[in-house]
């Protein structure tokens, strides 16, 4: 960051030759490339430039480039009139760069909405207007003007008086579908002065009716003392305990004072309801960014935002790159969840990289959770970080009752043991909502000869094909691969059993047990696209669904008044995994699972199937302890120095060939030993390469390489010359290497 810090000019001049500019390539090159240039090109211009035998977009930069001209390529087109990325968010991207030990210009690349990607200039994308009537000139008047035009008198009825609509909406309405071409029709209204073009209106802040509970108050006070400079909040809130309400008034006050907000949450199945609550106060100053956004809805975002239009940005993790005019206010949702880390490509954390763009921004950044990470808690432990307790949910509600139903003495048919079935049948006597949560998609995990022993095994990864009974096809979960189910064991041609459960076996037998039930399946398989997820949530709200069975998409955020009872199906591979993280992140999951009963008026209960009901942590999940379970934790990750009391980056290697990701691996170790001895950093330790757990997938024999320092400026110092070296090393090119840093998965 120093180094950055310290280039100032966009280009520089060559006496001879004329100007040279550095430019971010999307390529995976660890390095900027210099190009010629004819005119002066400010820093964050997008440019097209030729790279080999191809024509890129690149972003210039503010480094100065050394070469002289007389060997560079020249710059093709300027793409747009102004840069596209400004001053501060290419410190930011230049920062995540340095930081991620990423590419400069695939960070630039990711941070970009699609169209921009592409060699077109910047636009507009609302010169679709928005139309109201004029109401200087009477009805009757207007009616008298328009009584030869019918088309056109139909479309002035349909903006009724003081409404404010565009050409896509109005194109929606039923009474203009015979309307003909509507442009055309308007663009007569707005010459005959009917019809006032102008731009989006920018919404009403509802204010909020009620009022906050003490503890509300009270952390809503702690956050906005800090407005308008750089403060990292803590808001530890039991599920229902509102934490949502302090985000919309912290929110009120930063619209109020003319700044912008941004809101990330983890998953796009909690955009619709959240989308919902802050539409209906906020009005159409909130835009949403994410992935479930075709690439003009989410550059239409990306420019509201630039301009200053967009009040409130609310989206999964890439809303972190929109480019807020003017921000007030950032609120990470949900903060301890897995899926704010981005797995492949350019490898940042959403979380930690709205730390530091709050603190670039010098603005306070509130990071909401029932359950929060244990970084975000060390930090609180440091004092880093300030922290706002809410130990009540709001109105009249109290947690749920936790029950363990021990399988060892109660064994499960189809998933389901005899306890369970007795609630469920409770449940819809009483005509209330349930949600069975299950971890796993599809009908079963395996299929398995009891003969033989042959199970489902995936031909290109160490895993097992998941069997999905409604399509009778076995799946990979991890590459992708579908098989068709055999009807026999392809060795010894005797039936086959189905080992375990996924949603699909449960839904399938409630549907034996319970006939008249309403049963929703909430999965990535049943929910496909966007809109899907929609509807499904808006039946379940409305209540037409009896027992809803989700995987992890259900566990997160979602307010369901009517649901009174969770239960748990199989918890217990979280109890084995070798990862650190997993009784951490297992805590998690049942919490905030068991947190989606009772938020209504009736009480709820959560039944949690285990095999080790005696476990400590079941027992703390059991009481909903989290402190203790903190405490806990934090101690045994002090003993094995692991995160958070020590940082970590791993290299990871792919090869067609088993034992050249491991050589491959070895070869960096070396080298990395060599510049930790050669530049004194004594708090290194670099671990031998070792196969990944899954060693091989897709067809590709997997290896990695952990390296861990209790030093996180001594980690950082090695991985900028560690990366550049495996990039220029030849044997690194005969196959697929990466390097994760602050991995937050060990696989």
């Amino acid at each position: 960051m120093d180094e950055i810090s310290r280039t100032q000019c966009a280009m520089s001049s060559d006496p001879e030759n004329g100007r040279i500019v550095s430019v971010a390539v999307p390529v995976p090159l660890r390095r900027a490339f210099d190009y010629a240039t004819d005119t002066d090109i400010e820093p964050g211009t997008r440019v097209l430039i030729p790279f080999r035998n191809r024509k890129l977009v690149g972003v210039v930069l503010p480094n100065s480039p050394s070469a002289s001209t007389r060997s560079l390529k020249p710059i093709l087109r300027v793409l747009d009139g102004e840069p596209a990325v400004s001053p501060l968010m290419l410190e930011f991207f230049l920062w995540a760069s340095g930081y991620y030990h990423h590419p400069v210009g695939e960070v630039i690349q990711a941070a970009l909405p699609p169209p921009l990607r592409k060699a077109v200039a910047l636009y507009d994308p609302d010169t679709a207007r928005y139309f109201s009537r004029n109401e200087d000139i009477p009805d009757d008047v207007a009616m008298a003007q328009l009584a030869r035009a019918p088309k056109q008198k139909q479309l002035y009825r349909c903006l009724a008086s003081g409404q404010c609509m565009n050409l896509n909406e109005l194109a929606r309405l039923p009474e203009l579908h015979d309307a003909g071409h509507l442009s055309s029709v308007m663009r007569n209204l707005v010459k005959r002065g009917l019809i006032i073009a102008t731009g989006r209106p920018s919404g009403v802040i509802v204010p909020f009716a009620g009022t906050l509970n003490p503890e509300q108050r009270k952390a809503l006070s702690r956050i906005e003392e800090s407005a308008g400079h750089y403060c990292s909040h803590v808001l530890h809130g039991i599920t229902g305990s509102g934490k949502t309400e302090i985000y919309l008034h912290s929110i009120e006050n930063c619209l109020e004072a003319g700044k912008q907000a941004l809101v990330l949450v983890p998953e796009i199945s909690l955009t619709p309801q959240l989308v919902e609550r802050f539409t209906n106060r906020f009005g159409n100053r909130v835009h949403c960014y994410h992935s479930g956004m075709n690439p003009a809805q989410r550059y239409r975002t990306w420019w509201k935002a630039r301009n200053g239009t967009a009040g409130v940005v609310l989206g999964t993790r890439s809303a972190i790159f929109a480019p807020i005019r003017n921000l007030g206010r950032i609120i990470v949702d949900e903060e301890h969840d897995l899926s704010y880390k981005q797995l492949d490509g350019f490898r940042y954390h959403a979380r930690d990289m709205s730390i530091k763009r709050a603190s670039l921004e010098k603005v306070p950044i509130i990071l909401g959770s029932a359950t929060p990470s244990m970084e975000s808690m060390e930090n609180v432990q440091t004092g880093k970080y300030r922290i706002s307790r809410l130990r009540r949910r709001t109105g009249k509600a109290n947690l749920p009752e936790i029950e363990l139903i021990d399988l060892r003495k109660q064994p499960a048919r189809d998933g389901l043991s005899t306890r369970l079935v007795e609630v469920l049948g409770q449940q819809l006597a009483e005509n209330k909502q349930t949600i069975l949560y299950i971890n796993r998609r599809g009908y079963a995990p395996v299929a398995e000869c009891p003969q033989c022993q042959w199970r489902s095994s995936c031909d290109r990864c160490d895993a097992y094909m998941t069997y999905h009974k409604i399509s009778a096809r076995l799946r990979c979960h991890h590459c992708g691969r579908i098989a068709r189910k055999p009807d026999y064991c392809p060795q010894c041609r005797s039936e086959l059993f189905f080992r375990g459960a996924g949603t699909q076996r449960i839904e399938e037998a409630l549907g034996r047990l319970f006939p008249d039930a309403r049963v929703f399946r909430f999965d990535r398989d049943k929910l496909g696209t966007f809109r899907k997820l929609q509807h499904t949530l808006e039946s379940i709200n409305s209540g037409k669904a009896d027992i809803i069975v989700g995987t992890r998409l259900i566990s997160k955020g979602h307010d369901f008044p009517k649901v009174t009872l969770v239960g748990v199906i199989n918890p217990d591979p979280g109890l084995y995994s070798v990862d650190f993280r997993a009784p951490e992140q297992l805590f998690q999951e049942l919490v905030q699972v068991a947190g989606r009963a009772g938020r209504g008026k009736d009480p709820g209960r959560v039944l949690i199937q285990t095999t080790h009901p005696d476990n400590a942590y079941m027992e703390m999940v059991r009481h909903q302890q989290f402190d203790d379970f903190f405490r806990i934790c934090r101690e045994e990750r002090r003993t094995a120095r692991v995160p958070p009391f020590s940082h970590m980056a791993l290299w990871r290697a792919e090869s067609r060939r088993p034992e050249a990701g491991l050589e491959f691996l070895e070869r960096i170790r070396r080298q990395g030993k060599n510049l930790a001895i050669s530049m004194n950093l004594t708090s290194m330790q670099i671990m031998d390469p070792v196969s990944s757990p899954m060693e091989r997938m897709d067809d590709r024999y997997r290896a990695q390489l952990l390296v861990k320092s209790s030093c996180r400026g001594q980690l950082h110092r090695v991985l900028a010359p560690w990366a550049e070296w495996v990039e220029n090393a030849s044997s690194g090119k005969r196959l697929r290497w990466s390097l994760d840093v602050d991995p937050m998965e060990m696989c």
